[in-house]
């Protein structure tokens, strides 16, 4: 069991990183921009989109992995009575 909340643990911490304005500046620079530049277009991009964007697979595999752990919980009660 803690390796599953372990396991959740890294994949929503993993999962946050892709998008993060760091990564954005740092794939920008890979780009060939300056610092002062990719900086810049990460100020005005956080700017024009002040939500983070809306990922339905990142929710969808919250939710599947909510029920599993429901199930294997409700499980675990079932056969402890």
């Amino acid at each position: 069991m803690k390796k599953v909340i372990c396991a959740v643990v890294a994949l929503a911490a993993l999962s946050g990183c892709t998008n993060s304005p760091a990564h954005r500046i740092a794939e920008c620079q890979k780009n060939g921009g300056t610092k002062d530049d990719c900086v810049a277009a990460e100020w005005a991009y956080e700017k024009a989109h002040p939500l983070p964007k809306y990922d339905a697979s990142n929710y969808d595999n919250a939710a599947a992995l909510q029920a599993a752990f429901n199930a294997s919980t409700a499980r675990s009660k079932s056969t402890a009575q």
